[in-house]
């Protein structure tokens, strides 16, 4: 039976602990970014490669919780929709499908209990049609992020080449793995900057400062032609700064407020969620 209090305050356990996970997995993130440095400098460079790896899923890992955070927000500031109405509104449909999709494939146990809440309210076909997206309404980032998969060796080399830089190592990856097309099981290819799956039909490219032009083309593209219009291509993967107590490293001081104590209102969230689209 759907219970509103325990409900609520699974939420609000839930974004707290996505909180202190996401600085765990950051400043351990950073820890391991020293000791690849190193393994570079002594020439392992396949010990360093394979341990990249871990650092960009959880990279992406990251990602994701950040994003469930915010659903979790959206919820907690729109409960009056959640807890009156019988059927699911439109304006949270998304925030509930999403909890529900990547509850069991995140880490956050609260969030389990959460999805037990969302199913009593709304039913098992709900939850179930959620698991499996079938009305698209899972967060297709979500979606990525949180899938399974093995990174793309050129987005391995361009983590390598920042964390060279950011520890002052002298290395440069192989030119000739920046000539090959990113590819994903799909057939489709992997965006090496926010990791979204395009067709190789309407692959898109990035401009500064631009709403990116869609535009069809039957031809592959060069994976160094995907980052050739960034101005800072190089700021894309420096994901790890460093972590002060209960603040995101995507977020300023100023956008975080407890979630314990409180809230955030509407306008606030909204401008997170556009915050971090914009990120893409």
């Amino acid at each position: 039976m759907f219970n509103p209090t325990r409900a609520k305050v699974q939420l609000k356990l839930s974004v707290n602990r996505l909180q202190m996970l996401q600085n765990k997995k950051n400043m351990l993130a950073q820890q391991q970014r020293k000791e690849i440095a190193r393994l570079l400098e002594i020439g392992k460079e396949e010990s360093a490669r394979i341990r990249v790896e871990h650092i960009i899923r959880e990279d992406f890992s990251c990602e994701a919780l950040e994003i469930i955070e915010l659903y979790c927000e959206l919820l907690l500031a729109r409960f009056g929709l959640l807890e009156q109405l019988k059927n699911c509104d439109p304006a949270i449909i998304e925030a509930v499908n999403t909890v529900i999709y990547a509850a069991p494939r995140s880490e956050v146990k609260e969030l389990l209990l959460v999805r037990d809440q969302l199913a009593a309210k709304f039913g098992r076909e709900f939850v179930s049609n959620a698991m499996e997206n079938k009305d698209e309404s899972v967060n297709p980032r979500i979606i990525q992020k949180l899938k399974v998969q093995t990174p793309d060796p050129y987005l391995v080399n361009r983590y390598l080449e920042e964390i060279a830089k950011t520890f002052k190592v002298s290395w440069t990856a192989d030119p000739e793995m920046d000539h090959q097309l990113i590819g994903n099981m799909d057939g489709g290819f992997i965006d090496p900057v926010n990791h979204s799956v395009e067709s190789s039909g309407n692959l898109q490219r990035h401009k500064p400062n631009a709403i990116r032009k869609e535009q069809n083309t039957d031809m592959g593209v060069d994976r160094l032609d995907l980052l050739t219009d960034l101005e800072n291509p190089s700021d894309i993967l420096s994901k790890a700064p460093a972590i002060k107590p209960d603040i995101h490293p995507t977020q300023s001081a100023s956008s975080v407020t407890p979630a314990a104590s409180s809230v955030e209102d509407l306008d606030s969230l909204t401008r997170r969620f556009e915050a971090l689209k914009k990120r893409s």
